[in-house]
C-alpha cells in the first residue's frame, strides 16, 4: 500500500545550512518545516528555534506546551504550531519575558536571533519581492514573507519597506538605488553589508547582478541577493 502525506520530520544531517545546528550527528531527526512564508531552505522550524536557537525549552515536548500557552509571538502574532517557518528578519517575542529577538543572517548563511528591544521589535523590514495590478487599477507588491500591501507605482521590485507590528502598516520607503546599503542574503558573500554601485543587467534571461562595494574590496554578486537596509539594521548585523 501506497505511503500518504507528508514526512513529519527530517534528518538533522540533511537540515538547510540555513538552520544554525552544532549536533548534526547527535541525535538522527528533526522538526520538518511546515509551508508557509518562507521557503523551507531559507527558514527554521519554530520548536527548533524554541529549543536548539534560543535554548529556552530543553525538548520538544516542552517547546510544544510553551506554544499550546500562546506565550510566542512571531511578528505580533500569536504562533502555535512548531512546524511553522521563521526567516528572515522576522521578529520572535516572549512577551511575558519580555524578550525580542530578530532573525538575520550571518556569515555562513545561517539564520541567527539578534536581540532586540520592545519598541525595535513593533517593526519590521519588508523586501519587494512582486508588484502587479488587481482589481480597481490599484497596485499590490508583495513582500519576502508573503505580506501583501496596496502601493503605488513609486514602489519597485528589490526595494524596501519599513512597516509596523502586528497591524502592517508602511512608514517609510528604502530604494534599492545607487550608494544605497545593502544586506547580501545568499551566496558565499551572505551576512556581508555592502554599498550598491550599480545593477548590471544580463541579457538572455540571465539574472540581474550587481557591483558592490563592502569598504575594502568591490565585487559583483547576483541582484536578487541584496537587501535594502537602514542605518539601525546595519548597525545590528554589523555586531
Amino acid at each position: 500500500m501506497a505511503k500518504r502525506g507528508g514526512n513529519k520530520h527530517t534528518k538533522r544531517i540533511a537540515s538547510p545550512d540555513a538552520i544554525p545546528l552544532h549536533d548534526k550527528k547527535e541525535y538522527t531527526w528533526l522538526i520538518r518545516t511546515a509551508p508557509g512564508p518562507h521557503k523551507k531552505s531559507r527558514a527554521i522550524p519554530l520548536g527548533v528555534v524554541l529549543r536548539d536557537v534560543l535554548k529556552i525549552v530543553r525538548t520538544a515536548k516542552e517547546a510544544k506546551r510553551a506554544l499550546s500557552q500562546r506565550s510566542i509571538q512571531i511578528d505580533g502574532k500569536v504562533r502555535t504550531d512548531e512546524k511553522f517557518p521563521v526567516g528572515l528578519m522576522d521578529v520572535v517575542s516572549i512577551p511575558a519575558e519580555d524578550l525580542h529577538y530578530r532573525f538575520l543572517v550571518d556569515k555562513k548563511s545561517r539564520l541567527v536571533p539578534v536581540p532586540v528591544s520592545k519598541s525595535d521589535a513593533s517593526s519590521k523590514l519588508l523586501k519587494v519581492t512582486g508588484k502587479h495590478t488587481i482589481r480597481g487599477k490599484k497596485i499590490n507588491i508583495t513582500f519576502h514573507d508573503g505580506k501583501n500591501m496596496l502601493s503605488d507605482n513609486h514602489v519597485m521590485i528589490g526595494d524596501s519597506i519599513m512597516v509596523s507590528l502586528p497591524i502592517v502598516k508602511m512608514s517609510s520607503h528604502l530604494k534599492r538605488e545607487e550608494g544605497s546599503r545593502c544586506l547580501v542574503m545568499e551566496g558565499k558573500h551572505a551576512g556581508t553589508m555592502v554599498t550598491l554601485k550599480k545593477i548590471i543587467e544580463r541579457k538572455g534571461g540571465k539574472s540581474s547582478e550587481a557591483l558592490v562595494s563592502d569598504g575594502s574590496t568591490e565585487f559583483v554578486t547576483v541582484a536578487k541577493y541584496l537587501f535594502v537596509v537602514d542605518e539601525a539594521f546595519q548597525s545590528a548585523v554589523s555586531e
